[in-house]
Parts: C-alpha cells; structure tokens; sequence
C-alpha cells in the first residue's frame, strides 16, 4: 500500500513545519509509525489545532500524550532524586538523553516519548554508583558474575538497573559507545567539560554542546539511523545551539575520528529539516554523507527490520573514518561477549574464557535462522 501522504505529514511533524492536513489519510498507520519513530509528541502538538484531523484521532493522540507527559515527570523525579544521591556521595553524574534532551532542543520535557533515564558516571565510580542504586530499590539487570561484570565494564558501555516491576529504569552509562562500535571521545573528556542547566528547577550537568551534537551523531549512526525523531532532535539542538563553535565540533570529531559520523548526522539535519548547517560541505568534500543522507531520507519508513551481521559491517565501511576500524569493530562485535551470551549460557567464572568460543557459534545460528525466516517470506 502507498502512504506517501501520511510519510509526508510525518517528515512535516519532523521538521517542525506542518501546514496543512489532508482530509483522507491512514491515521492508524500515521498514529502507528509516528510511535515507532519516536514522533507521537510531536505529531500530537502539531496537527491538534487542524480541523481536518478526525476527533476520534485527537482524542487518542491526547490521551497518549498525556500519559507520556505523566511518564516523563515520574522518570525526571526519580531521575533527581538519583541526581541528589549522587551529589551527597561526591559523585560527578552528567544527564542526558530523555526528557533533557526534549527540554533542550524543543523547549518541553514532554516532546520526546518517555523511555529510560540516562546517566553517565566515570567507570571509577561504578561499584559505588551500583551501592547507591541498591540502596533506592534498584536491581541490576541481568546480575553478572564477577568475571562477566570485569568483562562488561572492559568491553561495554551501559548495563540497567530496573524498580517497580521495569516502569523504572536507569540507564547507567561509564562510556559513550562499546569497543565493538570504534568511537575515540571518550566519557572523562565529556565529563571534564560539562556544562549546567536546570532541570524541572534543578541544576544539573549534561553534555557541553559540542559534545552533544558528536554524541547525538554518533549515536543515531551506530544504530543506521532507523528512527526520525533521532534526526528531529539533532536539527533541533543545532537551531537550539546558535552560538556552538563549528571549528571545534569538528576538530573533535576529527579527534574521534568521527569526522563522516558527524557529517552523516549534519546531511540528514539537512534531507529532513530547514536547519542551516554551513560546515557540512567542507566535511564532506566527496558528498558520500549526503548520497547516504539521501538513501536514508527514501527509506526511512520502509521498516526497522533486524540488521544483520553483513549489513551492518558495509554500513560502518562507510560511516567511519578508517576502514581498518570499521574491521575492529567488525571483529570485536563477531568475537567479543556481550548480555545475551551470559543469558544464554551460564559458566562459572572459571570457564569464562569460554564466552570467546561460545559467541560466533550463538551468532551463527541467529544469523542462520534470520536468513531463512527472510527466504522463505520472500518465497
């Protein structure tokens, strides 16, 4: 079926530019693809004032948009009461993502779908910071073994820690991206240039912002950039941003060696809104970013189907500076242990070596039955 009109409407939502709605659309589909890609909010406070749109769709986007504002106010209380913990303790926290993330870039806390709450710590703090979250009620999930926590806090760069039956969880962050997704910034250089902001009358640290919009690119790349409000959040926090200095944004992204992160996320700020960004051409002197860019824009809404092994190590081919890191990763990723072997496989700490052997056999029968599930659809 083609839904032009109501992918249309979408990337309006997204640019912040929705002008007109068309009487006949899909609203179960708008409705339903706007909460995948993270726009529900948004589309909720810019078509609500159109007549065209029918009453029964106002009043369903309303009550979730409700229940969402409802969500984020208990994340952000429990996300300050975690804060002042953390305070009292000496511990230096930054926030970010979630509901500072919507306050900073569209003005209310409410304009991004609540999730998780993220906090990043310096890895020093971690046994500390986990005491602290046990002592709130909070569990850590999954409970690792000695020898797989070592491994985790080496290797990755989050773990969760849920209350109240998962409505709660925080995200709790030593590092900005795993070794198995080569990023160079790392967490104790954005926690040793941070800067305050108020939080529902709270000063709290976050991100300094050229720190911020490399976070925000890195991350929408390491994921393909499968959801649209992650590219409405970048372009919004540039226009939110007029004063970020340009020149070292791209130095550090050089530094990471980020420099086509940074560039892919600036062409799509580019395909999706009417957010200037001046630089972006002397990043991307071969245009590769923007041919990237545009394949995205055309396939945005074509699904957020699994990426496989294969398609995710030609997509990090392009995407990162050297190819010999996008082969680390590809390596690290095939070889290094991660959540869902531990799950899958309990060994004593003993034999955790093991873990090495036991992943690419996992993988390779995931893969095996993700290739036969897509032949036999196309069949």
């Amino acid at each position: 079926m083609n839904y032009a009109h109501e992918n249309e409407l979408l990337l309006s939502v997204a640019r912040r530019d929705v002008t007109s709605v068309r009487p006949e659309l899909d609203w179960d589909y708008v409705v339903a693809t706007a909460r995948t890609h993270g726009l529900l909010p948004l589309l909720q406070k810019d078509i609500s004032s159109f007549a065209l749109v029918p009453g029964h769709v106002r009043s369903r986007l309303k009550q979730e948009t409700v229940s969402n504002t409802q969500s984020m106010l208990h994340l952000v209380g429990k996300q300050l009461r975690i804060h002042k913990l953390f305070q009292e303790h000496g511990i230096p926290v930054a926030i970010f993502k979630g509901a500072l993330l919507a306050q900073m870039a569209y003005g209310e806390i409410s304009l991004r779908q609540a999730g998780d709450i993220d906090m990043l710590i310096h890895r020093r703090d971690f046994a500390e910071v986990r005491l602290l979250l046990e002592s709130l009620g909070y569990e850590m999930n999954p409970r690792l073994t000695t020898a797989q926590l070592a491994s985790h806090l080496s290797n990755h760069c989050e773990i969760q820690f849920m209350r109240d039956e998962w409505f709660t969880v925080v995200d709790l962050h030593w590092d900005l991206a795993p070794r198995s997704f080569v990023f160079g910034l790392k967490a104790d250089e954005v926690m040793s240039r941070l800067q305050s902001v108020s939080l529902a009358g709270t000063t709290v640290q976050t991100f300094g912002a050229e720190d911020l919009l490399l976070y925000q690119a890195m991350h929408g790349a390491k994921h393909l950039w499968r959801c649209v409000e992650w590219i409405s959040a970048l372009a919004e926090s540039v226009r939110a941003m007029p004063d970020v200095d340009w020149d070292t944004l791209i130095n550090r992204a050089a530094s990471a060696r980020a420099t086509r992160m940074l560039a892919l996320g600036l062409r799509l700020v580019e395909q999706f809104s009417d957010v200037p960004v001046p630089v972006v051409a002397s990043i991307d002197k071969d245009e590769l970013m923007q041919r990237m860019a545009a394949g995205i824009h055309a396939q945005i809404f074509d699904g957020l189907g699994y990426a496989d092994s294969t398609e995710t190590n030609l997509y990090n081919l392009r995407i990162m500076d050297r190819k010999r890191d996008a082969l680390v990763s590809a390596l690290r990723s095939m070889f290094v242990p991660t959540l869902p072997d531990w799950q899958a496989l309990s060994l004593p700490s003993s034999l955790h070596p093991l873990y090495y052997a036991y992943r690419p056999l996992r993988l390779s029968k995931v893969y095996t039955l993700s290739f036969f599930q897509k032949l036999r659809s196309v069949l």
